[in-house]
């Protein structure tokens, strides 16, 4: 199981995902096992009350892999793009 060390935020603890293992969040390759996890991430993130606080984290620190706030690393790059230009997170 893999640990990461990120300042603690306090939407953190309400995330739906902080009792689970944090490997479903970081598929690996683009296999079909790793097209189901992201999927079955994204269906956890989709019922989570903090998904847009988890979101405009991964936006502004610049999280490159994994899931957040229910969006991908190719995904967040085009949210990140659309937000430099607009100024508005448009999520997914």
């Amino acid at each position: 199981m893999m640990k990461f060390e990120l300042e603690q935020e306090s939407w953190m603890l309400e995330g739906a995902c902080s009792s689970m293992d944090s490997d479903l969040f970081f598929p690996i390759g683009s296999s079909m096992k790793a097209m189901k996890q992201i999927a079955e991430a994204k269906a956890v993130c989709n019922e989570c009350s903090v998904k847009l606080d988890c979101l405009e984290y991964a936006i502004s620190t610049n999280q490159d892999s994994g899931v957040w706030g229910g969006a991908t690393e190719d995904e967040r790059k085009t949210i990140r793009r659309e937000y430099r230009k607009t100024g508005k997170l448009v999520s997914y």
